[in-house]
């Protein structure tokens, strides 16, 4: 029935024992090119074990956890920013109550793949050096880790790469799942990593079937995935390998990436380890064919070659690997990506009002005053227009034959009292006509159409905001760095645009909901903060 219940039911979940055999599925055509050579590839996924990934089974019963009782007095600790670390964490919460996990993280790792370990109630702690360490270097954080945990009684450091539960547990499991639901298995691919799966498992399927072919796919030197290593650093692994592997193989970072991607869209949601254990074996039996060799893999009774990988991770807390990894161009395009730019300091009117201290005063002579005296006296050229074209604005320019004073101070002196500087994108002679004190005139053309209607609109807009930015305005901003910059429009929405790209340089911006009308009324209504 698959129900679990009662005290213990949380542990009877978590058994492999009590639960139906992980699923076995063989992967379509479109990924594998052998199918026609009589090749079927099948996808043991170890992914659907209740934690999500491989290493729940070494941290299961009979494993690293129940033989070591005493561990659910002791602080447990594990070198892994991963799924290791993220079992233990399970399942030392789930049967024993217990969250005195820390995981020893590189300082290089992501900020959210840290965060993921803290959802899981992880505390980590980060070391430097290289990233992928080796459990036998004795200045490494593994070799420090099991001296800590000999010299200190309170601490518990399972020891992924040391301890033999490790293997035999895939041997327990792995290698007895697949056995039962394919005896006619010819070939297991896994990647190596502490190298206990692909130990265990063909363990268990070489003593049934001795034909049966292990690769084991690692790393190219140099060029990391997360999970695996290279074939150097796996030779001082004190599991009985040697009598296992077959065959070692060696995939790129992209391909492994570009394979877990593709698994994933046809269903088979996986990691990176994953797809790199695909690429290892199809590299294999692609080899073996064009040596005229394929028929020596292939099953006496059906005559077919039937290939098992193991999807042993998921791809979520890899994600800025992926888009890194794997050209852009692979992936599916963005529609009116400029609306993904917007920020939320969109401020009610009567926010901005006090943004700015309450000053949302108009000025008293717009069409003759010196608020923006110094932008007028050495404004660069107006900014292009937003037609497609780049034309200049056809408005009125404004005059510079206003009297010049004496002595001008730099723009965040010129109304001290005021907490921010206010920015108008109004055009020239919307601002002449009516402003707040003191406001700074940066100006556009007023859109001709309702903007955020037409994606064409957004883009134009977008692109004569980016050049107002880096040309006329970003310099004058220097002069204001230690103080809020608050942004209007004639609606709003320009403003927002602007303050999107204020706040990615790293200026406290904010735009006003209603524009410039809205922040007038902002001091005499009653909205509410936003």
């Amino acid at each position: 029935m698959n129900v679990f219940k009662g005290p213990t039911s949380l542990a009877q979940y978590l058994d492999p024992d009590q639960n139906p055999l992980l699923p076995l599925v063989e992967i379509p055509d479109s990924l594998n090119p052998l199918r026609a050579d009589g090749v079927r590839i099948f996808a043991k996924m170890l992914t659907a074990l209740p934690a999500h990934n491989v290493k729940s089974l070494p941290g299961m019963q009979s494993s690293y956890l129940s033989s070591q009782p005493q561990a659910q007095h002791q602080t447990i600790v594990e070198a892994s920013s991963g799924s290791t670390v993220l079992s233990l964490g399970i399942l030392s919460r789930a049967l024993w109550g217990h969250d005195d996990v820390h995981a020893y993280v590189t300082n290089k790792k992501h900020p959210d793949s840290l965060r993921l370990l803290k959802f899981f109630g992880l505390k980590t702690v980060l070391y430097g050096g290289l990233a992928q360490q080796e459990p036998s270097d004795d200045k490494g954080v593994m070799a420090r880790l099991r001296r800590l945990a000999a010299s200190d009684g309170r601490v518990c450091y399972p020891g992924q790469y040391d301890s033999d539960d490790n293997w035999k547990a895939h041997e327990q499991w792995t290698g007895a799942q697949i056995w039962k639901q394919l005896p006619d298995v010819s070939v297991f691919c896994a990647t190596i990593g502490t190298g206990g799966c692909i130990t265990g498992t063909g363990t268990y399927l070489k003593a049934r079937k001795p034909s049966v072919k292990t690769i084991g796919v690692c790393n190219i030197q140099g060029d990391p995935i997360p999970g695996p290593r290279h074939l150097s650093g796996f030779h001082t692994s004190p599991f009985p390998w040697r009598e296992t592997i077959d065959i070692f193989e060696n995939v790129a970072a992209v391909d492994a990436f570009r394979m877990s991607m593709q698994l994933s869209r046809h269903g088979l949601i996986s990691g990176p380890s994953s797809g790199q254990a695909l690429c290892g074996l199809v590299s294999h039996l692609r080899t073996a064919k064009e040596q005229g060799r394929l028929a020596e893999y292939a099953d006496v009774v059906t005559g077919e070659v039937n290939a098992v990988f193991v999807c042993a991770d998921l791809p979520y807390q890899y994600m800025d690997l992926y888009f890194k990894k794997i050209p852009s161009e692979e992936f599916p395009p963005t529609f009116n990506e400029v609306r993904h730019v917007y920020h939320r300091f969109f401020l009610s009117p009567r926010a901005a009002s006090k943004l700015i201290g309450g000053h949302a005063v108009p000025c008293t002579t717009p069409a003759s005053c010196a608020c923006d005296l110094r932008q007028r006296l050495h404004a660069p050229p107006s900014p292009p227009s937003s037609s497609a074209e780049g034309s200049p604005p056809s408005g009125p320019r404004p005059s510079t034959a206003l009297p010049t004073p004496p002595e001008f101070g730099p723009l965040a002196e010129e109304h001290p009292q005021n907490p921010a500087i206010l920015i108008d994108l109004r055009p020239r002679e919307s601002y002449f006509r009516s402003h707040v004190r003191g406001a700074w005139n940066v100006p556009l053309m007023e859109p001709s159409t309702d903007m955020f209607g037409d994606a064409k609109a957004v883009e134009e807009r977008w692109w004569e905001l980016r050049r107002t930015v880096d040309g006329p305005l970003w310099p004058r901003l220097g002069e204001v760095q230690e103080r809020r910059v608050l942004v209007v429009c004639g609606d709003g929405e320009s403003a927002r645009m602007a303050v999107a790209m204020l706040r990615a340089g790293g200026v406290e911006a904010f735009s006003v909901e209603g524009g410039y009308g809205g922040l007038l009324c902002g001091s005499c209504r009653g909205d509410s903060h936003r």
